[in-house]
């Protein structure tokens, strides 16, 4: 028996390949050197192999078949797993296969990086998107364990769902095939197309950059190789420095002095301003030294500031790029920037303003002149402004405050008296107003603010302003000891944008709130109660219908996203008008208790979107419909004039009132009566509408009377070879 043992030990040993005796229970009676180096050093002196290995489908099924006495063998990649039953216990072998049915070296290369600690996440695949490898950095940045996902799942579950569904539809319908996800995810990565959002095991959310490789063996695929950087943080880095150079752009463009920026003295940017005082484009500045345009006699100076990094304003004689001569003020700045130290360089042309001071050594009366030019300033601006003295008496009001505050026949001085003769100002503002002026006529507050509106006497809209007051030392331009200037500014156009997304955020809460508890109400009852057929049928009917309006809001609300951003493609198809406005009208025959009566002369040809003039012709003819909810009876009507189609959409209903004509075709807009109410709607439709028919360079019309019906007529030019 001693002698039995001995040789059956010395033939494990002998074995060229990894080979373990191990009982039914993963215990491990013996094991050769090769067998023990295929797992980590640290798990070598284990004595139990399900102890030395993490639980996997793969282990599990190897137990499950050890306790059923069954043989079992596993092929990797470059390996054969095989558990043979011997006596009471398992020959375990791990073989590694010839050399001729490796995968190629690609796999090698691959399999060699899920070990590297790379900052990536690695995910090995079969030829079925099955995961069978998942790397550390993998773990880390999704948060999965090894067991959760080989064997488990695919790549795709750890995409956001979402926004992996849209980009498959929106592929499948640019393509007008179906696609797999995978086929998708090719596509998309073919276009360069690699920034995608990720899901983590704790729903949270990240853009990964993703990199996908095929592996073949002998020409056949057989997995595929995942490559996923998380790039949130770079995203989000790129999008505020673009954000700041915006923002800082636009400083710099709005600015009236000419803004350098340098390094060394080299130009590296200049705005519009630094164009129109050198007398050249921005673009032929940039590359060239600063000092090319200051006067030669100044250059030194100017080059001792630069490089011992002198910050404080100075003088200085510029030079235009035409060989004229300028007087300069110039604020210079150093800031860091990537570890790059830049200087910006803010002149300001003081040619004018230095000749006025020489001016006034000879004549005071220069004063007015530059009053006349602050005055000049102020007219032009878009705010109202009104300059007082200490006491408030009425220095100066240019035009946009004499229209907010002048009264016909009376012209009090002081701003004090004149605001409560106001007669278009509300009580409570102007009580407000005047509180806010006494303090700082008394010197309580140095700044005052405060917002108000004006009602229009023939428009339900208002006028929205926002008064700002504040102490001002005007002694040097005016030759008084101090006084306070008011600034009335026209905030009408921010508060509708306000009022807009106001009614937006209510539109959309209110529209797919309706449809979504309907849905929720049908399934509660279908799970709750033993239903005859009869009523299964009529609720799924009812879901079907609610769940095809909801997907009418979404597609609606994309629509006019798409559209406002100027994201929105039409195709040029050669078409039959009459034939897609009678599909159209059929359509609504079969689920509508309307008549809809078609009258059309000859067939019409149009170059235009198809799929875009059916969605305006279902906007109209749905929306004739609703709105007759008494009659039963809708017009359709095509005519052919001057190489034009005319269509035209009749119905008998509650009609418009002629004050909603303007605002009709605008989005998220609804004729406020207690019919419209009782019907519903997003007022997104006509906006669809229009934006449709006058990107095919047609128009839209409307002509209603309240009670009486609607009548929608929109033209548009025939095709080519019907002119």
């Amino acid at each position: 028996m001693e002698n039995h043992a001995n040789l059956q030990s010395e033939l494990l040993h002998a074995l060229p390949y990894g080979v373990a005796l191990i009982q039914k229970d993963g215990a491990i009676v013996q094991a050769n050197r090769p067998f023990l180096e295929k797992f980590p050093e640290n798990l070598q002196t284990r004595t139990n192999l399900f102890h030395m290995v993490n639980q996997s489908p793969i282990t599990m099924e190897l137990s499950r078949r050890m306790e059923q006495g069954l043989p079992w063998m596993y092929e990797l990649p470059t390996m054969r797993v095989h558990a043979i039953p011997w006596e009471n216990h398992y020959l375990l072998s791990i073989e590694p296969l010839p050399h001729d049915t490796r995968v190629t070296i690609q796999h090698n290369a691959f399999e060699a990086m899920m070990h590297t600690e790379l900052d990536m996440a690695m995910i090995m695949t079969d030829a079925n998107m099955l995961i069978t490898r998942f790397n550390q950095g993998a773990m880390e940045l999704f948060g999965y364990a090894p067991h959760e996902v080989l064997y488990e799942m695919t790549p795709f579950a750890l995409f956001e769902s979402r926004e992996l569904s849209e980009k498959r539809s929106a592929y499948q319908d640019e393509t007008e095939r179906l696609l797999s996800f995978e086929q998708m995810l090719r596509l998309a990565l073919d276009r360069g197309n690699r920034e995608w959002k990720f899901q983590c095991k704790d729903r949270t959310h990240f853009i990964g950059k993703l990199f996908m490789h095929p592996v073949y063996e002998k020409e056949q695929l057989i997995g595929f190789f995942f490559f996923v950087f998380d790039v949130s943080s770079e995203i989000e880095l790129k999008r505020e420095l673009r954000y700041k150079e915006q923002r800082y752009r636009m400083f710099a463009e709005s600015v009236i002095e000419a803004v350098l920026f340098h390094e060394g003295g080299v130009i590296l940017d200049a705005n519009k301003a630094a164009e129109s005082i050198f007398k050249i484009p921005a673009e032929q500045m940039v590359g060239r030294q600063t000092i090319e345009f200051i006067a030669e006699g100044y250059r030194a100076d100017v080059l001792r500031r630069i490089r011992n990094h002198i910050q404080t304003p100075y003088e200085v004689i510029g030079r235009r790029d035409d060989g004229t001569f300028l007087e300069m003020e110039v604020y210079p700045k150093e800031v860091t920037y990537q570890g790059q130290t830049l200087r910006v360089a803010v002149m300001r042309d003081i040619s004018d303003r230095k000749k006025i001071e020489r001016m006034l050594e000879r004549e005071k009366n220069a004063i007015a002149r530059q009053r006349d030019i602050i005055q000049s300033i102020l007219q032009a601006s878009n705010e109202a402004f009104v300059l007082t003295e200490s006491n408030g008496s009425v220095l100066f009001m240019n035009v946009h405050a004499r229209r907010l505050m002048d009264l016909p026949g009376i012209a009090p001085n002081k701003i004090q008296e004149r605001i409560p003769l106001l007669s278009t100002f509300r009580p409570r503002d102007r009580s407000e107003m005047l509180r806010k002026m006494d303090q700082l006529f008394d010197g309580t507050a140095r700044e005052v603010s405060m917002r108000f509106s004006i009602p229009q006497p023939n428009d339900r809209d208002e006028e929205y302003y926002e008064m700002y007051g504040t102490t001002m030392d005007t002694k040097r331009q005016i030759g008084m000891d101090s006084g306070f200037l008011f600034v009335f500014r026209n905030r009408t156009e921010e508060e509708k944008m306000d009022q807009m997304k106001n009614e937006l955020v209510s539109t959309v809460s209110h529209e797919l709130r309706t449809p979504l508890s309907s849905l929720s109400g049908y399934i509660e009852l279908m799970l709750a109660r033993d239903l005859t057929p009869e009523k299964r049928e009529r609720f799924l009917n009812t879901m079907s219908r609610e769940a095809k309006r909801l997907t009418a809001l979404l597609n609606d609300f994309l629509d006019i996203q798409r559209m406002e951003d100027g994201h929105q493609e039409y195709k040029q198809n050669h078409f039959s008008l009459n034939e897609l406005t009678l599909e159209v009208i059929e359509r609504f025959r079969e689920t509508s208790d309307h008549a809809i009566h078609f009258d059309h002369t000859d067939d019409i040809q149009l170059i235009a979107d198809r799929d875009r003039i059916e969605q305006v012709l279902v906007n109209l003819i749905s929306n004739a419909i609703k709105y007759s909810p008494n009659e039963q009876e809708i017009e359709v009507k095509i005519r052919q004039e001057h190489n034009q189609a005319h269509v035209s959409i009749r119905d008998f209903g509650i009609g418009i009132p002629e004050h909603a004509f303007e605002k009709l075709f605008k989005k998220f807009y609804r004729v406020d009566n207690s019919d419209t109410r009782k019907i519903g709607g997003t007022g997104l439709g006509l906006s669809i509408c229009k934006e449709i028919i006058e990107s095919h360079g047609g128009i839209i019309e409307v002509e209603s009377t309240v009670g009486k019906g609607s009548t929608f007529t929109f033209t548009l030019d025939l095709a080519e070879d019907m002119s």
